[in-house]
């Protein structure tokens, strides 16, 4: 096995880790947000390196098949069983739980890749597994699987990131909605219930697209397109005009100018002039 440490990363079987422990920062900076910008842990992502080779030794159990050699469930307990070191054996890289632990798995968590018990319990069944297939399985496919481990880690920290700089964008645009976005243009509506409208030609048709007060007395907001004429019909009122489209968001953002800034992008509008 490599152990080679990269950055703080001690990859299990590749010659050295794809991506440090500073993936977080690296992608900050590559999708232009502010060095101080934090981002949260994505869920998916281990919280340590040893949370990491637990699932790595989760993966490695639940890939089977062809893949590794050992199509059947009793192929890899026969395997297992066989590599497991002999009672009183004493070999050079065992840490003195191999035996133990190999023969503590249990066939769900051989067959199925999901190893159980305590923290402590957790780490040495991986740290055996891992032993076991190192030498038992091809490094090829093990490199394969721990390169496919490191991809969906840097995988989960670019949607937090990507998340992370929609969200601030929603909400530079909710403060500040821009004159022009996308090919709109802003206007001023006359309404009291409009805080911010926009319009274009959507699809040959001269439209509206607005954030609103649903209420009078209470600051609940909603966002649609209304055609140009029926807006006009209803003197401007967004409440009394019936939508022609209802905004919805086609990314993580949430409430009325997400659905109004998602719409707005959705569509390839011609700007309407004066």
């Amino acid at each position: 096995m490599h152990t080679e440490p990269v950055d703080g990363v001690e990859p299990t079987f590749l010659d050295e880790a794809p991506i440090g422990p500073d993936i977080d920062r690296v992608l900050v900076a590559e999708y232009g947000l502010p060095y101080h910008v934090d981002i949260d842990r994505p869920e998916e992502v281990p919280a340590d390196e040893t949370e990491r080779t637990i699932d790595l030794a989760e993966r490695v159990l639940s890939t089977g098949g062809h893949r590794t050699g050992l199509g059947h469930h009793e192929e890899i307990r026969q395997s297992m069983t066989a590599w497991a070191p002999d009672r009183g054996e004493d070999r050079a890289a065992d840490p003195g739980y191999w035996r133990r632990m190999m023969f503590t798995l249990s066939p769900r968590e051989r067959n199925f890749g999901c190893l159980n018990g305590e923290p402590d319990e957790r780490a040495k069944k991986a740290k055996t597994v891992l032993a076991w297939a190192s030498d038992c399985l091809k490094s090829d496919v093990l490199a394969a699987i721990e390169q496919s481990q490191f991809d969906d880690i840097e995988q989960a920290w670019r949607s937090a990131v990507e998340a992370t700089k929609e969200r601030r964008e929603i909400e530079a645009f909710a403060a500040n909605p821009p004159a022009t976005f996308a090919g709109w243009t802003r206007f001023d509506a006359d309404h009291e219930a409009v805080e911010a409208a926009y319009r274009a030609e959507n699809h040959g048709t001269p439209v509206v697209a607005a954030v609103f007060r649903t209420d009078a007395d209470k600051d609940e907001l909603d966002a649609q397109e209304f055609t140009m004429e029926r807006w006009i019909n209803a003197g401007g009122n967004p409440r009394a005009a019936r939508p022609n489209r209802f905004c919805v968001t086609a990314g993580s953002g949430d409430g009325a100018y997400a659905r109004l800034r998602s719409h707005l992008q959705t569509f390839d509008v011609t700007p309407l002039g004066e």
